[in-house]
């Protein structure tokens, strides 16, 4: 059965990703990585602050340079204002280790070691 159509209903791309179960294992990954992302974020924004850094202009250098991501620029802003309050765009974090579970599952399955998922 031809599911784009109805997928196209709240779905601004559809991109098929080959057998079932695959597309949850690629929604997983890119989640995974937003996430590492976030983390990551969690952890320069406090060291830049320490190391004496201005935080709007380290904020614009990462945002503008080889380590910006989504995450960054999504979350950064709203750290520097320190609004902390989910914004309708955040997601919980029960969704974000639903993933990381998944994760771990098809990577024990595949014979792979995945630090970042494990931390």
């Amino acid at each position: 059965v031809e599911v784009r159509p109805v997928l196209g209903t709240f779905a601004e791309r559809v991109v098929h990703m080959g057998a079932v179960g695959n597309g949850q294992i690629a929604k997983a990954m890119n989640n995974c990585l937003y996430n590492v992302g976030c983390a990551a974020m969690a952890e320069m924004l406090p060291l830049a602050k320490r190391a004496g850094l201005p935080l709007d202009a380290f904020s614009e250098v990462v945002s503008t340079g080889t380590g910006q991501s989504f995450a960054f620029n999504q979350w950064a802003p709203h750290v520097l204002r320190r609004e902390f309050e989910a914004p309708k765009f955040g997601y919980p974090m029960g969704e974000a280790f639903k993933d990381l579970e998944t994760l771990g599952a098809v990577a024990d399955e595949l014979g792979v070691e995945l630090p970042p998922v494990g931390a």
